[in-house]
């Protein structure tokens, strides 16, 4: 029979027992409490744990496609100004300007779209991805902050030249009026009671009303204008760029209405000046074809020594009768013996050109085109040459030239062409482009020799369609 057990040794194994069950209860009662403290998001994970980089990620996607949309709308409203008319009239300095924030938006715009679709799964995907965005935060206020600046310096530097140019053709028209109303005055003053003429030059003094008033009144809105571009420049670049976008059309209301008004007030004065040159020119001539007429009935028929019969023309003393017939050294060019030759009935002077003169028939047309010139660039066509008689055309001509044609073939000397200044004179400059696109619709054209293909190029050289070589 075994002996029992002394009971002190029952008692400490009995300890033990206790003493590992309470420790292998107590750690799993940590366990539990540690993993509940997850569960209810007592402890924060660390940014490195894989699902909160990978949810940080989307939510840089979603904010990045965000600001490549407002980006993208300034860029598109940046290029619409710098094609738009403020665009085109800017100073180059501010067009360059303008030009290099667009390439530094464009770049930023193309990162952008690389956050947007770059993948984001993993952690190291994710990580990157948000190393680019945190970039682009910072990248994106400062280049928009740029485009929106060099918008507003673009369209507040070309509305500004607009404005000055529109000031400056409405001024020139103006002073033109003001010439022809006073040397209309004085013809019609002077003109006999009876003359034909003499009604509709006192019609068309009488139609240019106010406009001389209205003229200087423009004016004064036109400066006004300029100055408050300025300010609005000076006070919000931002403003002035979107004021200058397609969507809102104008850098103001009030520099547009300007524009606008100065456009058609310019027409409005040139076509009065014609008008009023057009009928004085009518009332001279009837004056001195009836002083000729009155001296010719005074004159004895029998005294006439020429031994010519008064029918015969040979013994006039017409210049036409003492050019010879000819031909022209050139196929595209037509002579004729009136030449050179055109009385002044025939002509009128160019209103916007004092000194210059074209066919009457067609100065109209001519005045009509320089208004719209005049409301693109702000001045008036600059005219350099107009008609020729035969002896002005014989003193340029030179045979071992291709300079100017030979007397009786040149354009000149029938009244419907003229040669312009101004930058016309420059093939591919915008006034010369301009016209090219713009001429015909007045019924001026440059013909087909002049052309930079052409036998002659001559950019400065424009003529009336009723020119016999003009297509």
């Amino acid at each position: 029979m075994s002996p029992r057990p002394r009971r002190g040794k029952r008692a400490s194994e009995r300890r033990r027992k206790r003493w590992t069950i309470g420790i292998v209860a107590a750690a799993m009662t940590m366990v539990v409490a540690v993993g509940s403290a997850y569960a209810l998001d007592v402890f924060e994970p660390e940014a490195t744990d894989p699902p909160s980089a990978v949810a940080g990620a989307q939510a840089a996607i979603t904010e990045s496609a965000s600001l490549q949309t407002g980006l993208a709308t300034d860029l598109d409203d940046a290029r619409a100004v710098l094609e738009s008319p403020d665009g085109k009239a800017a100073a180059k300095s501010a067009r360059r300007a303008l030009s290099t924030a667009i390439e530094d938006a464009e770049r930023v715009v193309t990162s952008l779209e690389s956050v947007t679709t770059s993948p984001s799964g993993t952690e190291a995907e994710a990580t990157a991805l948000l190393k680019a965005s945190d970039a682009l935060d910072d990248d994106v206020p400062a280049v928009t902050a740029a485009l929106r600046e060099a918008t507003g310096a673009v369209v507040a530097s070309g509305r500004q030249a607009r404005l000055a140019r529109a000031a400056s053709g409405l001024e020139a028209a103006r002073d033109g009026l003001k010439t022809a109303l006073v040397d209309g005055e004085q013809v019609h003053a002077e003109s006999a009671a009876d003359a034909a003429g003499r009604d509709a030059l006192r019609a068309a003094l009488d139609d240019a009303g106010d406009l001389t008033a209205q003229a200087d009144a423009l004016l004064g809105r036109a400066a006004d204008a300029q100055a408050a571009v300025g300010a609005q420049v000076d006070a919000s670049p931002a403003a002035t760029a979107q004021a200058g976008t397609a969507k809102a059309g104008a850098a103001s209301e009030a520099s547009a209405d300007v524009l606008g008004d100065a456009g058609r007030l310019t027409k409005a004065l040139i076509e009065a000046t014609a008008g009023i040159e057009e009928a004085a020119a009518a009332v001279t001539a009837e004056a001195a074809d009836d002083a000729a007429k009155a001296e010719a009935d005074a004159t004895d028929p029998g005294a006439d020594d020429t031994g010519a019969d008064p029918g015969d023309d040979t013994g006039t003393t017409d210049d036409t009768d003492t050019v010879p017939a000819a031909t022209c050294p050139e196929p595209d060019q037509v002579w004729s013996a009136e030449n050179g030759h055109l009385s002044w009935s025939e002509l009128a002077e160019i209103p916007f050109a004092p000194g210059h003169y074209v066919r009457a028939d067609v100065v109209g047309d001519l005045a009509e085109l320089n208004a719209a010139y005049a409301a693109e660039f702000g001045v008036n066509l600059t005219v350099n040459s107009s008609y020729r008689t035969y002896e002005q055309q014989e003193a340029l001509y030179d045979p071992s030239s291709d300079t100017a044609a030979p007397p009786g073939c040149s354009n000149h000397g029938t009244g419907l062409a003229i040669d312009i200044g101004g930058g016309v004179q420059t093939f591919g400059s915008a006034q010369y482009d301009w016209l090219k696109v713009n001429a015909e619709a007045y019924g001026w054209v440059h013909p087909p020799f002049a052309e930079p293909s052409g036998r002659n190029p001559e950019p400065w050289h424009w003529q009336s369609v009723q020119a016999p070589n003009s297509y």
